[in-house]
């Protein structure tokens, strides 16, 4: 028998002996073990250990951690096409046994039995889940099973409180909400056993803590079932009629509320806030889309998040925001992730898509559910979200326009553009403070920083690190060192802007790099074919620029790129040591 531990440091033992792995046999029998019994294609096997950075030969590779597990693991690990899997007769796994647990104790007859299951499944965690996996794949499930234990200890306090065991569990439940100081239902759950102690005060207090903390970072106030604790403490109602903050029901929560914290010093976005919510206020009879896009560092994401906190109150049934990574997280996998917010326990998710899709919409039916996705990449990902009735809402931010997703539902899109210069320096004055801000070579900063707010925020807190440095001094650094001066952080512009450079076509991505090498940002359509080019095979090649947010077309056959972006089109174009006979070549090769 193979036997895998994943709830902590992952450790396998065959026939209870000890195996050592090395770090890339243990990722990859991780991603097998958290999806024992179904077939995992090699090319995904690929995707979860490297990502965007396979190796030299990946799926030699694979093949090759693939005989040196099965010595060590034995018959368990099976060839099946596309890919592999693990036999489920012959493994297992503790996440299993803790899940088997949880379902034993949602149909507990009695608060002491689910009680019971509840603790039993929660010694089957050791530590931090998935201790030891490395592979970029498997990030999704590490976040997913941190979910299911917070869950888990949910279930457990309600009932303990619902047994009476009040002062015993202030003490875990104390250490558990300093953990996790925004989970709503944890604080409720304090607050209670707090009150049902004699201590009112201390349920008050913790009370307001949360209420401070949930207005600090996202701006908005405790729920509804929060803040009718709080009146009934206030009231001094009997302590035994008191009933927690969120109903105990199955593992996860009643209500998602997934919107991740508003980003700090949001500026210069009235206008695209305000267009938003004008979006959601007309009157439609069918699902509508909100389709936010724009190129990568231009402050998408930031944009929606500050206005989904703003208009969460009318979705009273809850906030779904799931992070796609382009194309990296799967539609499968994205709906699952929305699935679990939804309350829906990971053993009880269809395996399919079609399934997960079809679970979804009825989840949804007749609730107002705000749904976010962020950084959609495929058509196919946005088409399985949108809400089944106009009561809900789904809004996604992409690199991508996705003029094909009209054809399918009504659309609403929203193109993020650069901040205005007076935004751009207002952001900065709150990194750095308004006296550096008052130098005569802040405009200088501010003109380099081109309106990208992940590129002002980036500049204001390299520039904010160094607390001597002039202005005039750093942006001569901006202009000697360009964008490489703030590589340091993986959230880059750059690291966007290369990103987006990937998805193009060579075509397209060669004439990006000639645009870069145009003496101005503004250009006509003569100027991008060049000589020996067919016009409309040039204008096809525009659109793909357009499309991926690198190029803005200005007016009828005129084309403009954004600063930003045009340092970079500089770089790729600094790379084409081509002559002219090398151009036509290319171009007749690409069909320019």
């Amino acid at each position: 028998m193979l036997e895998i531990s994943l709830l902590g440091p992952t450790e396998v033992r065959v026939s209870g002996v000890s195996v050592s792995l090395s770090p890339l046999e243990r990722n990859l029998l991780a991603a097998l073990a958290l999806v024992k019994g179904t077939v995992v294609s090699t090319e995904r096997i690929i995707d979860c250990l490297w990502d965007d950075r396979p190796p030299a030969s990946p799926r030699s590779r694979v093949q090759g951690l693939v005989s040196s597990l099965r010595r060590k693991v034995g018959e368990a690990l099976e060839t099946r096409h596309p890919g592999y899997l693990l036999v489920v007769e012959e493994v297992r796994v503790d996440l299993d046994e803790c899940e088997d647990l949880a379902r034993r104790a949602r149909q507990a007859a009695t608060p002491d039995a689910r009680a019971a299951c509840l603790r039993q499944a929660l010694r089957q965690w050791r530590g931090a889940p998935l201790d030891g996996v490395t592979a970029p794949g498997i990030e999704f499930d590490r976040v997913r099973l941190t979910e299911l234990r917070l869950g888990l200890l949910e279930e457990r306090f309600d009932a303990d409180l619902e047994l009476g065991r009040h002062a015993e569990v202030v003490a875990e439940l104390t250490a558990t909400v300093s953990a996790h100081p925004l989970r709503e239902r944890l604080a409720g759950q304090l607050m209670l056993a707090l009150y049902r102690s004699n201590r009112q005060a201390d349920a008050l207090k913790a009370y307001h803590s949360l209420r401070e903390r949930l207005a600090d970072e996202l701006g908005s106030d405790p729920c509804a079932d929060l803040r009718n604790l709080h009146a009934t403490i206030l009231r001094g109602e009997p302590r035994r009629t008191a009933e927690p903050a969120v109903e105990a029901g199955e593992p996860g929560p009643r209500h998602p509320a997934q919107l991740p914290g508003s980003v700090g010093h949001f500026t210069g976005r009235d206008s695209e806030l305000a267009a938003l919510t004008r979006a959601i206020s007309r009157p439609v009879d069918e699902p509508r889309v909100l389709m936010v896009s724009g190129a990568g560092g231009i402050g998408k994401t930031a944009l929606v998040v500050r206005w989904a906190h703003s208009v969460a109150d009318r979705y009273p049934d809850g906030q779904i925001f799931v992070r796609l990574h382009g194309e990296r997280v799967s539609t499968r996998d994205a709906l699952g992730s929305a699935l679990g917010g939804l309350g829906v326990p990971q053993p009880d998710v269809p395996s399919t898509v079609d399934e997960r899709a079809s679970l979804y919409r009825t989840l949804l039916s007749g609730r107002r559910v705000l749904v976010v996705l962020d950084d959609a990449g495929a058509l196919d990902q946005l088409l399985a979200f949108v809400p089944p009735t106009t009561v809900s809402q789904l809004v996604a931010t992409s690199r991508r326009r996705f003029l094909a997703l009209a054809a399918h539902h009504a659309v609403q899109a929203l193109r993020v553009e650069p901040m205005t210069p007076q935004a751009t320096a207002d952001l900065l004055t709150r990194i750095v403070g308004a006296d550096r801000m008052r130098e005569s070579a802040a405009e200088r900063v501010v003109h380099w920083c081109g309106g990208w707010p992940l590129t002002t925020r980036l500049a204001g807190t390299k520039l904010a690190a160094r607390p001597w440095q002039s202005l005039s001094s750093f942006a001569d650094e901006l202009d000697e060192h360009g964008d490489r001066l703030l590589d340091d952080d993986p959230r880059s512009v750059r690291a966007a802007l290369v990103s987006a450079h990937k998805t193009l076509s060579p075509a397209a991505a060669y004439l990006f790099g000639r645009l870069g090498l145009n003496p101005s940002p503004s250009l006509s359509l003569d100027d991008a074919g060049g000589a020996g080019s067919s016009l409309r095979r040039v204008r096809r090649l525009l659109d793909e620029l357009i499309s991926a947010h690198l190029v803005v077309e200005t007016g009828p056959d005129r084309f403009r790129l954004y600063d930003v972006v045009r340092r970079f089109a500089r770089q790729c174009g600094a790379e084409l040591l081509l002559t002219d006979s090398d151009v036509e070549r290319v171009a007749d090769s690409y069909r320019i």
